[in-house]
């Protein structure tokens, strides 16, 4: 399964779930986009310098079809392409969530088409059942993979919004905002 290598790797953290059914498999939580350094004599990994968070993506045949996620700096996106690209399908759904833009764009970088949000606080999952005009009722008795197979169809008819920019010109439309943080209150 395409998630066990990606776990072999050191590439899932701070995992939710990771699951499969029959051609289907889901996983939630963190992608590493960057390696931490070798910390010790025996190998292990210091944590990730990069990462994208609260990734939620769909992989059927062991090809991504879905993987939506939060970014700090737009910048990262061609690290994700270079860490997950090539398990991409061809008619991969890309949404990332971007906490350093101000409006939404759709970049066109490697051939793909990126549908770029702009947002700085705010649960992914709740987010993308908005623009998959789901609610909670849609999901009753499903597994966790379902969940995201059934957020996979109803994206279908997704358009994203946003100009259309090659990905040099999306990062000289970034703006300087940083990931709203809550505390205890």
């Amino acid at each position: 399964m395409l998630f066990d290598a990606y776990e072999q790797k050191g590439l899932l953290f701070n995992m939710n779930f990771k699951e499969s059914e029959g051609p289907h498999a889901g996983y939630r939580g963190d992608l590493v986009l960057e390696l931490g350094e070798v910390g010790d004599a025996h190998g292990h990994r210091k944590p990730p310098v990069t990462t994208i968070k609260n990734t939620i993506v769909l992989a059927e045949n062991d090809k991504i079809k879905l993987y939506v996620g939060s970014l700090d700096d737009l910048a990262d996106l061609s690290k994700v392409l270079a860490y997950y690209k090539a398990d991409f399908a061809a008619d991969v759904r890309l949404i990332l969530f971007v906490v350093n833009i101000a409006k939404p764009l759709v970049i066109e970088l490697d051939g793909l088409a990126v549908s770029a949000i702009g947002m700085q606080e705010g649960l992914i999952w709740n987010e993308l059942i908005d623009l998959a005009a789901l609610d909670k009722s849609d999901f009753k008795g499903q597994s966790a993979t379902e969940k995201i197979v059934t957020v996979y169809k109803a994206l279908g008819d997704y358009k994203p919004k946003g100009d259309k920019v090659p990905f040099g010109e999306a990062l000289n439309r970034t703006v300087e905002l940083k990931r709203a943080g809550r505390g205890p209150v």
